[in-house]
């Protein structure tokens, strides 16, 4: 068990520890906005140099950002192009598919008029033979009457 001297010793001991403790608070405290200070005082400017760079990062990317929204649009505007593209070509493969068809149009054309100029020359060549019997056949036809015309006389 302790005495009384020792008692009062212990006291004081614990007197001084709660006073220095609160003194340690208040050297903690000021020690606390102390290093504060000094450390916004070491990274200030730094972080401030970040904040303006990642500032200008940003506006740039938005910049960025809008130049390739265009560029999607041209793209876009390309692809339909394509588009427009494979229905010139396929008005291409149509306009030689006309032309094709003139062509065999054409070709049948000279062809039905070479025909009917053949037809013609035919039918001509038809009609005079026809024309030539006829005549002959006259022609027999009168000299049968002339032979009957001649036996009836004699």
């Amino acid at each position: 068990m302790m005495t009384d001297i020792e008692e009062t010793e212990v006291k004081k001991v614990q007197f001084q520890a709660e006073d220095n403790s609160d003194k340690d608070e208040v050297n903690f405290s000021e020690a606390a906005k102390k290093l504060a200070e000094g450390f916004l005082n070491i990274y200030q400017l730094p972080l401030e140099q970040v904040q303006k760079e990642l500032n200008e990062v940003t506006s740039k990317q938005e910049a960025l950002l809008g130049q390739m929204q265009i560029e999607n649009k041209k793209l876009q505007e390309t692809f339909d192009n394509v588009k427009l593209n494979e229905m010139f070509q396929t008005i291409k493969l149509y306009q030689g598919k006309l032309t094709m068809m003139k062509k065999e149009m054409t070709a049948i054309h000279d062809r039905t008029f070479r025909l009917k100029k053949r037809a013609l020359r035919l039918q001509q060549v038809k009609q005079k033979e026809a024309l030539n019997r006829e005549q002959q056949r006259e022609q027999e036809i009168r000299r049968e009457q002339e032979l009957i015309s001649k036996t009836v006389v004699n």
